[in-house]
């Protein structure tokens, strides 16, 4: 095959029609895809977060009342009831 001018054109012109096809066919959607990869693993992190803040209260209010039942067993051994 001679390579001229009108060759040339018309192989570039295939290149760049397959090459976009291929963005549209194939990266796009993965882009796509990725983003909303991207988002859901923002809202786990999120989702995370609250739930560890919520363990941390739950902890807090734990000891609290371990250490009111600590309390009451003490005032009742006290009083010789078992």
């Amino acid at each position: 095959m001679e390579l001229n001018l009108s060759n040339t054109v018309q192989l570039i012109t295939i290149i760049s029609f397959t090459a976009g096809l291929i963005k549209f066919l194939i990266v796009k959607p993965l882009q796509t895809a990725i983003t909303a990869l991207k988002e859901a693993i923002t809202e786990m992190k999120d989702m995370l977060f609250r739930l560890d803040q919520d363990q941390k209260g739950m902890d807090k209010r734990l000891v609290a009342v371990e250490e009111s039942a600590k309390s009451a067993h003490k005032r009742l051994d006290g009083m010789g009831v078992h």
